[in-house]
């Protein structure tokens, strides 16, 4: 029996479901175990099923004389948010004792997730000896991952301006890998996300070119697309930027986002020169009388950092349209 898991919660698509399903085909294949379409489920479908369409499962795979049963986020028989989840695991975990030579379970999930999983039963660790697992991808492979998914998804028609691993590409991984180790981190669903988003920018730019009379090409992704606009470009459309400088007072907020943007400035140039970056934090606590602005300046420093893409999930609210 076998555990599939990731270094840490936060590795999501890492390649772990995937594996699991090569194995889970590999093993009838080799004559390993009998059988040849293996079943694939999920904790939670496992829980809501109950005990009975568990063991349903198991017959209807034993009639084909046995074979391969992979339980994806196994951890969520165990969670407090799957009633019957507990019930549906300790049946499982006799039958995985029993069906040893008939049928091959395999489970796959978060670490941490997992630890609660393992606890439920002592005899869970003793019944999955052995464990995979899986870290999250370097730069150098989500590197290699973007361009494969760049050449998929646009049939390896498009072109990267200074090449699919040249400076630019290097920048929008890197920004990607940076959010390693972090909740929500993605690793390869990450890279899709960040390709869509480059898609998006390529898109805009295009029609915009082409509104002023211009033969942009469509196959062609260049620096701004890859990595944005420098920022000084963006705040000169960015009416939440125009209406902050336009407010009465408020000199020291309009120093202090003044000070971010010159930051940014410092960031990009040290981006495309490829050095170590300064960690800086985006949080203020906006203090004053009533009156004084502190709401207002909020939204619009939210927007500024929307419209200049600080936002690492593009959560918040743009005030373009201000």
């Amino acid at each position: 029996m076998l555990f599939f898991s990731s270094d840490s919660l936060t590795n999501n698509y890492s390649g772990k479901t995937t594996v699991a399903r090569i194995y889970a085909k590999f093993l009838p294949a080799m004559g390993a175990i009998a059988g040849s379409t293996p079943v694939e489920t999920t904790g939670a479908k496992l829980a809501s099923g109950g005990v009975v369409k568990a063991q349903k499962m198991i017959d209807d795979l034993l009639q084909d004389g046995g074979g391969v049963i992979f339980v994806d986020e196994a951890y969520q028989l165990s969670s407090g948010n799957s009633p019957g989840g507990a019930a549906v695991l300790d049946f499982l975990l006799a039958e995985v004792e029993n069906l040893r030579g008939s049928i091959v379970f395999l489970l796959a999930g978060y670490d941490r997730e997992m630890e609660s999983f393992f606890a439920h039963n002592p005899g869970l660790p003793s019944r999955f000896p052995t464990s995979l697992k899986f870290a999250d991808y370097s730069d150098e492979e989500l590197l290699r991952v973007f361009e494969r998914h760049v050449d998929s998804k646009y049939n390896s028609m498009m072109q990267i301006e200074d090449g699919p691993r040249g400076l630019y590409a290097r920048i929008a991984v890197r920004r990607i890998g940076r959010g390693r180790g972090k909740p929500g981190f993605g690793n390869a669903r990450a890279v899709e996300n960040a390709v869509h988003q480059i898609g998006n920018r390529h898109a805009q730019r295009v029609r915009r070119e082409q509104r002023v009379g211009k033969s942009p090409n469509d196959l062609y992704f260049t620096k701004e697309d890859l990595i944005g606009p420098e920022p000084s470009s963006v705040l000169n459309v960015s009416k939440a930027w125009t209406k902050l400088q336009e407010m009465v007072g408020l000199e020291s907020v309009k120093r202090d986002v003044k000070v971010l943007m010159d930051t940014l400035y410092t960031k990009c140039r040290r981006e495309l020169a490829e050095e170590p970056l300064i960690e800086y934090s985006l949080n203020r606590v906006m203090v004053g009388n009533p009156g004084t602005g502190k709401t207002t300046v909020a939204k619009l420093y939210g927007g500024i950092l929307v419209d200049l893409g600080l936002l690492s999930n593009g959560e918040g609210e743009s005030a373009y349209g201000l």
